[in-house]
């Protein structure tokens, strides 16, 4: 028997299933180069939550100096979008041979993506406190079907919403205030972070859950 659980990192809540590590759902599936790369398709987002994050300790402003840094990373004026890999060429291939039916998933690039932190066969490279929550608390549809106790399973998604609006009400807070500046990341980098870094973190009380059994030895995704 495998199980569905809620874990912390400090306060930063994240969904897990202990059968993840043998995946081999829809979404686990890698068509491009980038293999064992399990559902780490999503390009991520850093919002202003995430980078005020980073802002606070020495180890995130390393992080968010390496995010900087990277080929694929776009800087708007409040948050930053981090493009992994993409092969473009083997999806046209793919939409013109007509193999997309053999596939449920609607979005069928995501078997050519690869996020730009996941290490082929290890994972998610971010420290789970700095990640986006979409990352942390995403449960597959295959994971989703084999759950018991679906008002169990029922309580994990409504809370995951709740989460989900209040970090919508925090970054929209938090950019409410720069733009009162007139900073953005765009041309005032530097100043955005000195003014998160005076800003006290607002922190979320995710509720604890109890672990959901779910079938084992199918295949699924994570």
């Amino acid at each position: 028997m495998e199980e569905i659980y809620l874990g912390f990192d400090g306060e930063v809540p994240q969904y897990g299933c202990s059968a993840c590590r043998s995946c081999q759902g829809e979404l686990g599936i890698s068509l491009c180069p980038v293999k064992n790369r399990g559902c780490c398709s999503y390009f991520p987002k850093f919002e202003l939550h995430e980078i005020q994050k980073m802002s606070k300790t020495q180890e995130g402003l390393a992080l968010l100096h390496n995010i900087r840094k990277m080929p694929g990373a776009r800087i708007y004026h409040y948050y930053i979008h981090v493009k992994g890999y993409f092969d473009e060429e083997g999806y046209e291939a793919f939409l013109k041979s007509g193999a997309g039916y053999r596939y449920q998933v609607e979005d069928k690039s995501v078997f050519f993506r690869a996020c730009p932190f996941v290490k082929p066969g290890k994972g998610c490279s971010l420290p789970v406190r700095y990640r986006h929550y979409v990352c942390n608390l995403f449960l597959c549809r295959e994971v989703k079907k084999r759950a018991g106790h679906p008002d169990l399973l029922l309580r994990y998604t409504e809370e995951c919403d709740r989460f989900a609006r209040w970090m919508k009400w925090d970054n929209e807070a938090l950019e409410m205030l720069l733009r009162e500046k007139g900073f953005t990341l765009t041309e005032n980098f530097d100043e955005v972070i000195e003014t998160l870094q005076d800003i006290p973190l607002a922190c979320y009380d995710f509720p604890p859950l109890p672990p959901i059994d779910t079938e084992s030895g199918f295949p699924i995704g994570a």
